[in-house]
């Protein structure tokens, strides 16, 4: 028996050490598990997306780069992908911000309930939960305007609030 031991620990060590031990892979919802009323107080961007759509791919970093730059001020995006397979959609993963809620909705219940028109579509919910507005498609050149649109749901940023000097 205590012969194993060694092969026992170097295998053990094998496992803790291979890439899938220690890599986290992303928790994805699925369409019937999202709530977006857990977000109550947060103002929530719903971005449906698919891996087979190039402007959905344009837009991922952007709207990563939006949940690092106002997670803290309440914002929370909320992506849904559309793909058939999950495996299409991992493909993406490393652009997926840590903190995106990702939902997966094979047979389009959610897309359904949105009414979506085309790829990437995105809707924007203020703080009570109000549909604000939704946008169609990702030209960069709309950015801008998208992002003045979320920081005014936001309110101010307590940073650029001058302080008072004595």
């Amino acid at each position: 028996m205590k012969k194993w031991i060694p092969l026992v620990l170097a295998l053990a060590m094998i496992a803790v050490s291979s890439p899938a031990a220690t890599t986290d892979a992303p928790t994805w919802l699925s369409a019937d598990e999202l709530d977006l009323a857990q977000y109550h107080g947060k103002v929530v961007l719903v971005d449906f997306w698919a891996s087979w759509c190039k402007p959905c791919k344009e837009s991922m970093p952007w709207l990563s780069d939006l949940q690092t730059r106002y997670g803290e001020r309440g914002l929370q995006v909320v992506t849904v992908n559309l793909d058939q397979k999950p495996a299409s959609a991992l493909e993406m993963e490393k652009e997926f911000h840590e903190d995106f809620v990702l939902v997966h909705d094979p047979e389009g219940k959610l897309a359904s309930g949105y009414e979506l028109q085309g790829m990437p579509s995105s809707f924007l919910f203020d703080r009570s939960g109000k549909l604000v507005s939704s946008h169609v498609g990702f030209l960069a050149s709309n950015c801008a305007e998208k992002e003045a649109e979320l920081k005014e749901l936001l309110g101010p940023d307590d940073s650029e609030v001058p302080t008072d000097e004595k």
